[in-house]
């Protein structure tokens, strides 16, 4: 993505950009890895749909700063701090701690695959999120992790904690499937669950029965069905222009 390119779509973006703060992105962009720009524009179209635009514009205002700069995984964190109305210096403290697990998204119409998980074992509730939501089947993860309580002699709620993505020991260096509970974190995202698409669903795991249930977030829903209809669309129309250049094609011969 070319220099000018960038600032054309970031202003395009922004509620109320100014020349100032999307240079200054601008040049953040352009001081660390190659794509930088792409993803730190992919994260601003990602906070634009999937949370309101005062929260947009405070993202955008704290990234803007000189010399400041936000990585998009603080991007993420910072929109989901301000949508529930917390101080800015909170999000500077929290920052590190607290949104490391956040990845940029891979394209500028990804949706949210965070989702909240429940895990109830002998009567009590252990609260984790998921940054893989449709990655993987939540009921093989459970008993996956109760087969290996028995193994190991760990409860079904340590054992969660082990897995990855393709229902595999994970190595110390990988990411759980379900992060850590981060009780800050999940408050906040339980707090967002009913006003904001970011929340997926809620994974309810009950170890003591061997269920499971998924409550889909209906807000989530229907940002999907909306970018499955635009992707469809734009689908469609990709087609019919190569065909008609195919019939213009077939006539001049």
């Amino acid at each position: 993505m070319s220099s000018q390119e960038f600032i054309a779509r970031i202003n395009a973006l922004i509620p109320s950009p100014n020349e100032e703060a999307s240079k200054n992105l601008l040049d953040f962009g352009n001081s660390l890895w190659l794509r930088l720009k792409e993803d730190l524009y992919n994260t601003f179209s990602f906070i634009s749909r999937h949370f309101t635009l005062d929260t947009l514009q405070g993202v955008y205002d704290l990234s803007g700063i000189a010399n400041k700069g936000m990585l998009p995984w603080e991007m993420i964190g910072a929109a989901i701090y301000l949508q529930t109305n917390t101080p800015v210096q909170e999000i500077e403290e929290d920052s590190w701690d607290y949104f490391v697990g956040f990845t940029a998204p891979e394209a500028p119409d990804k949706i949210s695959s965070l989702a909240l998980c429940t895990v109830h074992e002998n009567g009590c509730a252990a609260q984790f999120y998921t940054r893989h939501f449709g990655r993987f089947d939540p009921l093989e993860l459970l008993y996956n992790a109760t087969a290996r309580s028995v193994y190991n002699g760990v409860t079904i709620t340590e054992a969660i904690q082990q897995f990855d993505c393709n229902m595999e020991i994970r190595h110390p260096w990988e990411t759980a499937v379900i992060l850590d509970p981060e009780p800050k974190m999940v408050e906040k995202l339980t707090q967002l669950m009913p006003d904001s698409p970011i929340i997926a669903a809620h994974i309810n795991l009950d170890a003591d029965s061997g269920t499971v249930a998924t409550e889909i977030n209906p807000l989530w829903e229907k940002l999907r069905d909306e970018l499955d209809e635009l992707s469809h669309g734009q689908q469609q129309k990709t087609s019919e222009k190569k065909r008609s250049s195919k019939r213009s094609h077939q006539m001049e011969r």
